[in-house]
This record gives structure tokens, sequence and C-alpha cells, in this order.
């Protein structure tokens, strides 16, 4: 079983740090799904979710949990706890590089923890371009995002990556389009639905497994306080 107190530390110090820091939120969602870049976190089960926000100046970071699936065998806790720091450089001309680590920490000794890091940037003031690096898994993790306010309260949300592991011989594309509205009279609560795609359900396989594409669809409800 691994060291909760230990993994819980960065959380704390995240918490602490967030009463004194310009601008703290917090968040929580019900989802019918965990996808997580076209990998169902949950096998396909409803997951609660919810963690904080921190922002000062450029400088931001957050802590976030959801509970998970596990094997049969597992011990400990059946959660993932994401701990992340980050700073926005923005140069003349409005360029800007947005570096990134995160940290995906689980609670039980059934999955293994994974450190990515990320640089993006903002073309536009809708479109992000990501790339992530997995430090344990030995990855590559390309991504493009595209957001828009549409009339009636609603926002669209567009995302493409490409799972590009290191060590395997098997690749994935994956998709996802939501949409959401937000409901003023039930205090800015959002409702969505997304649809995710993935090419290949085992991306960190090798060639001879079959590459079975897979399209889940998710409900949820959440809200930012």
């Amino acid at each position: 079983m691994k060291p909760i107190a230990l993994l819980a530390a960065p959380a704390a110090l995240l918490m602490t740090s967030a009463a004194m820091a310009a601008n703290v939120s917090y968040n929580a969602a019900l989802v019918s799904d965990y996808l997580f870049r076209g990998l169902t976190m949950t096998d396909h089960d409803p997951a609660i979710q919810g963690g904080a926000d921190v922002k000062n100046g450029d400088a931001y970071g957050s802590v976030w949990f959801s509970n998970v699936d596990t094997p049969d065998d597992s011990e400990g806790l059946p959660v993932e706890m994401d701990v992340n720091f980050g700073y926005n450089l923005r140069f003349n001309g409005g360029f800007n590089l947005d570096l990134e680590i995160l940290t995906y920490n689980y609670l039980t000794d059934g999955l293994s923890d994974e450190t990515e890091f990320k640089i993006g940037t903002s073309p536009t003031r809708n479109v992000t371009i990501e790339l992530y690096r997995g430090v344990k898994n030995k990855y590559w993790y390309p991504e493009i995002s595209y957001e828009k306010n549409l009339d009636y309260r609603l926002y669209l949300d567009l995302s493409a990556g490409y799972w590009s592991p290191d060590d395997a011989d098997d690749s994935a594309f994956t998709f996802r389009a939501e949409l959401a509205r937000d409901f003023p009279d039930l205090g800015h609560v959002d409702i969505f639905i997304a649809a995710d795609y993935i090419s290949d359900e085992t991306p960190f396989g090798n060639a001879g497994d079959d590459d079975d594409s897979d399209t889940s669809f998710v409900f949820g409800v959440r809200k930012n306080f």
C-alpha cells in the first residue's frame, strides 16, 4: 500500500498556499464516466470529482481528486489525486509559453503514478496547442484544443490528441467534442454532454494486439465556486 500521507503532502501544501494566493477557486463534478484522453479510468462507471485551483499573476497550481477503477486485488483507496504547478510566460506581441508540471498520484497499489512535463501556447484566444511528455511511461502526447462561446449560454470545446509511447508498437489518435450550457439560475451550474473517440484502446500495447477503436459518451454536471 502506498504511503497516503506522503502523497497528500503536496495537496496540503497547495491548499495552504491557496489561502494566501491572489485568486482561489474550487470545483466539483458528477460525471457518468471519467475519460482521460479517450481512456476510461472508471471502467465506464460514474465518478465524483473535485478540486481547487490557485492563480497568482502568471503562476498557477491545482489539486484535483476523482474515484477510479482498480484491479480486484488492489490495496488502498480507489482515488486519483492530481497536483500540478505551472507558469504562463507572456512576451511582446501577444505570444505566450505555458510551462507546467503535472503529477498523477493514485492512493492504491493497483495503479502506477505518472509525472508529465507540458509546454503549450495559445496562438489565438480560442486555440491552444500543447505537448505533454510522460516521464515514467515514456510517451508523447501532443494536443490541440478549440473553445467557442455560442448563443444561449452554450459553449463548445473540441480537442484532438495523439498517444505516442516510446517503447510500444502501438499509438492512438483521440478526439473529444463537448457541448455545455451554463445555468445562472442554478448558481452557474454547468450541464454538459461529450463524445470521446480513441482509435486504439490499448495505445501502450504492441502491433500484434487488436487495434479496437472506441467511442464513448459522457454526461455531467459541474460547478465552480
